[in-house]
């Protein structure tokens, strides 16, 4: 019995190493889903801006092919894509599905695909306040007879190939160089989910991460992404500025980058190219 169930449980694993893999990535404006092939390239893409309410998915074939470009939202009623995926990550099979809030028109589609990421066929029905679409099936192999008037076809177009950008990962950290504690406000330009506004006291030789932001293909300084705001209060509780500097980066791993603000050690005032 032991034996038959690590046999199921190989079997598992290796189905769903056969599939490919997957990885999810938040962003600035959003949620990034890839899925790959067996052999690396992404076999699709689905984004999902940041309020969680209008997006867009990809399919693609191993050579680059776009073979669905899809919006997706979930205001208004729905437009949703969902993918099967063959043993090498491929798409097999692609449903679509869009219908407005409070109408009641309503439209799905299937599509299906071999491992080569030729379709092998589509089907779809719809009601748009017309007797409902019958469903058809459309083979890629069904070819109608030749129409010796007809004209003769064009070249094919070019194939575009389409590069999936990387994401670089911007780290900030602020480090509390002086000999007292410093209130740290951070006012970012763009304020996202995992970079806000945000005030704080950070204590002698402390430090503290604030936040961070994705950028694709380039890493770019916080200087051009945020305000940093370092005051120190005294014995009479009036606060002043104090410097705040943005002073060392670190490459943390090819996509990542970790970028360091450091308060003046003697408290120097502003006015160092904040």
């Amino acid at each position: 019995m032991r034996t038959f169930q690590s046999i199921l449980f190989l079997l598992a694993l290796l189905q769903a190493h056969g599939q490919g893999r997957t990885t999810t990535t938040v962003t600035d404006s959003g949620k990034v889903v890839l899925h790959y092939f067996t052999t690396g390239e992404v076999s699709t893409k689905e984004w999902m801006d940041k309020d969680d309410r209008w997006g867009r998915s990809w399919a693609f074939g191993r050579d680059g092919r776009i073979l669905i470009d899809q919006q997706t939202r979930k205001v208004g009623g729905h437009a949703s894509v969902s993918f099967r995926y063959h043993p090498n990550g491929g798409v097999s099979r692609v449903e679509v599905s869009d219908a407005p809030d409070g109408g009641i028109q309503w439209y799905r589609s299937t599509r299906t695909f071999d491992e080569k990421g030729d379709q092998t066929s589509f089907e779809e029905q719809g009601w748009d306040d017309r007797p409902m679409h019958a469903p058809h099936l459309l083979p890629p192999t069904t070819k109608a007879p030749p129409d010796p008037k007809a004209p003769q076809p064009q070249a094919p177009h070019k194939v575009t190939t389409v590069k999936c950008q990387r994401l670089f990962v911007n780290e900030v950290f602020v480090v509390n160089g002086s000999g007292r504690p410093v209130e740290i406000t951070i006012e970012p330009k763009d304020p996202s989910p995992a970079l806000q506004g945000s005030t704080f006291v950070l204590a002698p030789g402390a430090s503290q991460q604030v936040g961070t932001y994705s950028m694709g293909e380039v890493f770019v300084s916080p200087v051009t992404r945020m305000k940093v705001i370092g005051k120190v209060t005294n014995r009479r509780g009036k606060q002043r500025e104090v410097g705040v500097l943005m002073m060392e980066e670190r490459q943390v791993d090819p996509q990542r980058k970790a970028w360091f603000y450091h308060v003046l050690p003697h408290g120097g005032r502003v006015g160092f190219g904040l």
